[in-house]
């Protein structure tokens, strides 16, 4: 029996070695990852610890002035009726972290599109030329594919590191071809009710969860 019970307590001893190591060997991001709450205060964003659902959310009237062709290199009025929404982001905690954005139209209008940037990425101040320098092609499938990915989970995101404070930017506009239309019996582009949504996530690929 004291035999059986000293072989015992080798094999308890060898596992506890190997659990230990196993955990030692976790990204410390993994092991610990939580949230510790978020604060939405009007147009700004911020975080501390994070989980993969610390997000802020906000609805919008949005009223654009006119539609527009993304595709048309030769549009000049692209900047003068896109509609911008900035949204200050402060990483309040002490691990880098990823923001993704989607912006997701509730209301009745047609031929809602949006793309998500900020300063660093922008282009003569320009949303038209930062569009042009983002995308490989000007179709619906590269700026989705920019958006959100492939899978619907990913796509574009801004890095933010710790004690860092950034403005990020969500463009919207309203594709001409699928309301020209409404628009000559003198309809207003004015019934969109859109749902802007920023998600932080750590610095991993396949965090982000829509």
């Amino acid at each position: 029996m004291s035999k059986i019970r000293k072989i015992s307590a080798v094999i308890m001893a060898l596992v506890l070695v190997m659990c230990v190591g196993y955990f030692s060997l976790m990204s410390t991001t993994s092991a610990w990852f939580y949230n510790s709450g978020v604060i939405d205060s009007g147009d700004t964003f911020i975080f501390g610890d994070l989980s993969v659902d610390t997000s802020f959310n906000t609805k919008s009237k949005v009223v654009f002035n006119g539609a527009t062709k993304f595709a048309d290199k030769d549009e000049v009025l692209f900047d003068k009726v896109v509609n911008v929404e900035e949204i200050s982001v402060y990483n309040s905690g002490t691990i880098p972290a990823r923001i993704y954005a989607d912006a997701v139209n509730t209301g009745s209008g047609e031929g809602f599109r949006w793309f998500f940037f900020s300063d660093a990425t922008a282009v003569d101040g320009s949303v038209k030329k930062t569009i042009e320098a983002s995308l490989p092609e000007l179709t619906d499938e590269a700026l989705n594919a920019y958006n959100v990915g492939e899978d619907g989970n990913s796509g574009h995101y801004i890095l933010l590191n710790p004690g860092e404070i950034t403005t990020v930017k969500i463009a919207s506009w309203i594709e001409y071809d699928e309301v020209k239309d409404e628009l000559k019996g003198s309809a207003t582009l004015d019934s969109y009710d859109i749902e802007f949504t920023l998600i932080s996530t750590q610095d991993v690929d396949g965090a982000a969860e829509r």
